[in-house]
């Protein structure tokens, strides 16, 4: 019931406390930070079989190692991501930097399995600081519209990019990560830099405190909302899916064993999704999720009985991809048009909460799954799993439609 407490204190568009929203420079630099911390949580992807076959850990290890990353940022950005609204949002996103940058540098180094962990939970506490402050930072023009749909573009490239870095760079360095994560480092150090031009906001620039409490949010906002939670969690659950494990497939089951081929197939997936979310301003929010939700239920079709076919995964990709593309641009869109500026990094936390939870949720009971089943297995069943959850959406969605398209008819 948290998330839906913490999501219904949003209000209608066009609510706006803010006598002065950020600089267009600020906006700038917050989607840097935004691109590139989701693509250094993106880097292990294809790194995972290197790091198994130099550490010597199970399959239940390999899916959990990627798995605490987003289910650390749950609960992370609960008690994190609102502080953009009561602290200054560069201070907030530098510090959020600084626990990405010791994250990245276990990860480079990892001499251990507990290295990994630690860098991976490093990772998903800092992506959940930069997540409230970035996301209501770069969303605070005046066109919510598109500035929503440039984040979801900046995000998604920026989760696209870490897996072909994380794939392209291995094998040129003593260990799987230190190169890639290198590289990383150095653009975090850049960007750190580049806040410190950020003002912090002045008297005129922070909303009015809220002496009457939280306003009441419509139940049109509140459902919009939870909605939109839910769809991004289902779009997120199968490109983690894919993120988790899709270098294990593509080595055991398609012959593919150079780290560069899991991390192509992960990019051209999060490419596919960039293409579609430009299409969000035309269809709409609501209806974009609907579409999104009916082409991931195709990809899951495909995907669920032929992990092992080469043709099955592509397809697969590409579908999800463009599924994905709608479902977060629809998601992000209503987070940036109802959101109020000063709630705007709480609300964003909490839905972004729910994408956390989706890309990291299903890779884990994956892997708790082949403890008792072959991996084609376990995989072929969180997919079904996921398939039916997508259709109940599927008719949720559709009947939000439907209202909404009957009240513009009045």
């Amino acid at each position: 019931m948290r998330i839906v407490e913490v999501m219904t204190a949003a209000a209608p568009p066009g609510t706006d406390a803010s006598t002065g929203p950020p600089s267009r420079s600020a906006r700038a630099w917050a989607l840097a930070l935004l691109a590139l911390g989701a693509a250094g949580a993106g880097i292990p992807s294809p790194l995972y079989p290197a790091y198994q076959a130099q550490l010597g850990f199970s399959d239940v290890t390999l899916t959990a190692v990627y798995a605490v990353y987003p289910l650390v940022s749950v609960p992370a950005v609960f008690l994190l991501g609102p502080l953009g609204d009561r602290l200054s949002p560069r201070r907030v996103m530098r510090c959020g930097i600084v626990l990405a940058a010791a994250g990245s540098l276990a990860l480079a180094l990892a001499p251990s399995t507990g290295w990994l962990v630690l860098g991976r939970v490093a990772y998903g506490i800092a992506l959940a600081v930069i997540t409230g402050a970035g996301v209501a930072v770069a969303t605070s023009g005046a066109d919510k519209v598109r500035a929503g749909a440039v984040s979801a573009v900046v995000f998604i490239l920026g989760t696209g990019a870490g897996p072909v870095l994380g794939g392209a760079l291995t094998a040129y360095g003593p260990t799987p990560g230190l190169l890639p994560f290198g590289v990383d480092l150095v653009l975090l150090a850049v960007v750190f830099v580049g806040l410190g031009s950020v003002r912090d906001p002045g008297p005129a620039d922070v909303p009015a405190p809220d002496t009457e409490g939280d306003p009441p949010a419509t139940g049109t906002a509140r459902r919009a909302l939870v909605v939109a939670a839910v769809n991004g969690f289902l779009g997120w659950a199968v490109v983690g899916l894919f993120l988790g494990l899709i270098s294990s497939v593509a080595e055991r089951f398609l012959g593919l064993g150079d780290p560069l081929w899991g991390g192509a197939l992960a990019g051209a997936l999060l490419l596919w999704s960039t293409l579609t979310v430009a299409v969000v301003g035309r269809l709409g929010p609501r209806r974009s999720q609907l579409v999104g939700l009916v082409a991931l239920a195709v990809s899951l079709v495909v995907l669920a009985p032929a992990v092992d076919s080469l043709a099955a995964i592509v397809t697969a990709c590409v579908v999800a991809g463009l599924a994905n593309g709608l479902l977060y641009g629809g998601a992000t869109t209503v987070v940036a048009t109802t959101a109020p500026p000063e709630r705007a990094s709480r609300t964003a936390a909490a839905v972004y909460s729910a994408f956390y939870l989706g890309a990291g949720l299903p890779t884990l009971l994956v892997g708790v799954l082949t403890t008792l089943l072959p991996l084609d297995a376990a995989l072929s069943t969180i997919a079904v799993a996921t398939l039916a959850l997508t259709a109940v959406m599927i008719v949720v969605s559709g009947v939000d439609n439907h209202r909404a398209a009957a009240s513009a008819t009045r």
